[in-house]
């Protein structure tokens, strides 16, 4: 069968041309988002957005870490509700809850702690959650979360609970320990 069309040559082109996966391992330093982090050797990231770091070992679907950044006005995808200025971290820990709870792609959500934690070195909040996707596969994940006065700072690792979750947790643990805001958390 003969291609004929300039526009899927074009397709083809820039599905494979547009890859941005690429090894990581060591001090990672984002000062457009603010953070510096040290990332697990043997991990591939993927940058789909600005504000957004992914990294994975084996593939999103079996280990994901993401680190983003946002403002903190920024509106969630699910929930009504929002972060507020000088909102303490177990009332921010509330709204991503009902974010999670509010999340359509996901079923049976529990979730299973829900306590202060220091994330950078300020005041933060950590969440440990499981929920099973839409295809029956039961996941784990662990979100902290940091709210500035202007940025909203959020950490995730998820992976089947089964397996992957305990084997790639103390990693995720690692690079928690490694995060720190470049510039003061005011700004």
């Amino acid at each position: 069968m003969k291609i004929k069309s300039p526009f899927f040559l074009l397709f083809v082109f820039i599905l494979c041309g547009c890859a941005t996966w690429m090894a990581v391992g060591g001090n990672y330093k984002s000062a457009s988002e603010n953070y510096a982090v040290e990332l697990p050797e043997g991990w591939r990231k993927y940058n789909p957005a600005k504000g957004k770091l992914l990294i994975t070992k084996d593939g999103f679907t079996l280990q994901r870490i993401q680190i983003t950044r946002a403002k903190s006005d920024t509106k969630l995808m699910h929930t009504k509700k929002r972060f507020e200025k000088g909102m303490l971290p177990q009332e921010a820990a509330e709204v991503v809850i009902d974010n999670l709870r509010s999340n359509p792609n996901i079923l049976n959500q529990n979730i299973i702690e829900n306590k202060p934690a220091q994330v950078g070195g300020h005041p933060g909040f950590k969440i440990v959650y499981t929920y099973q996707n839409k295809s029956g596969l039961n996941k784990k994940g662990v979100f902290y979360g940091l709210l500035t006065r202007n940025w909203w700072y959020e950490m995730i690792y998820e992976a089947p609970e089964r397996h992957y979750f305990a084997k790639d947790l103390p990693t995720f643990e690692k690079v928690i320990e490694t995060f720190r805001l470049i510039k003061d958390a005011a700004a």
